[in-house]
């Protein structure tokens, strides 16, 4: 992930270092503070984003504890934007490795009143997208999003608020688990850099979604759809848990 802007209007974010307590190598990974005992921040892990401090926009190299034959320091450092009101940029992946596209479901049944999308080859409640968003990606209602305020069945998904335009057999729309606006458990890639929009994701107060940019048929959205966020349980937010 990416720092995109702060709530504040602040035109970059506040950055620090920190002595890190494990090796990475990857950027725009989120840390945790210090567990008691620990010799410094620790990784943000899949699904952990409690007690965070900051977002990496350096590596911190190889860690190491012991004292080096040549006497050179052993202090690993990584620079972290600590900002508590910064918001950051996570692509939806479809899957748990960075990258993954996400799968356009296709429309098996018509609908008249722009409320129901019907897909027999997919069953958006495994895993869950209950109070997630579905939006379109071909057809009549491409670019438009609605979330999804039922738990959906093995073939369908409701909505109350209507698409502008009836739901086409052929149509086609993307789905994900997450909502501008609602508070999410972190369930991000492997690396940790994106959302893992195939996975479901339950209420809770770690992280929550400012807006989403969502991609349609003519703007690759199968790849370049985004979710900003916001990490609530900030060791400089004042809201740790």
């Amino acid at each position: 992930m990416e720092w995109a802007y702060d709530l504040s209007g602040a035109p970059t974010g506040r950055v620090k270092k920190y002595q890190v307590a494990a090796t990475n190598t990857v950027l725009g990974r989120h840390y945790l503070k210090a567990a008691d005992g620990g010799s410094g921040i620790v990784l943000g892990t899949t699904a952990g984003a409690v007690d965070f401090i900051g977002v990496n926009i350096d590596a911190a190299g190889t860690y190491v504890t012991a004292q080096q034959s040549d006497n050179s320091d052993t202090e690993r450092l990584t620079s972290l934007i600590i900002s508590p009101s910064a918001v950051y940029k996570a692509r939806l992946s479809g899957g748990a490795a960075d990258g993954t596209a996400l799968t356009a479901r296709t429309v098996t049944t018509a609908s008249t009143d722009g409320l129901t999308v019907t897909h027999s080859a997919y069953d958006a409640s495994s895993p869950a997208m209950d109070e997630g968003v579905v939006w379109g990606y071909s057809g009549a209602n491409a670019g438009k999003a609605r979330k999804v305020i039922t738990t959906p069945d093995a073939v369908s998904s409701t909505v109350t608020v209507a698409f502008p335009y009836d739901i086409a057999v052929g149509d086609t729309f993307l789905y994900a688990p997450v909502y501008p606006t609602r508070s999410i458990v972190a369930q991000f890639t492997t690396n940790c850099q994106e959302i893992d929009a195939s996975a479901a994701i339950a209420g809770d107060a770690t992280v929550i979604i400012a807006e989403l940019k969502l991609g349609d048929i003519g703007s690759d959205g199968l790849t370049q759809s985004y979710a900003y966020l916001q990490f609530c349980d900030s060791l400089f937010g004042a809201t740790v848990t």
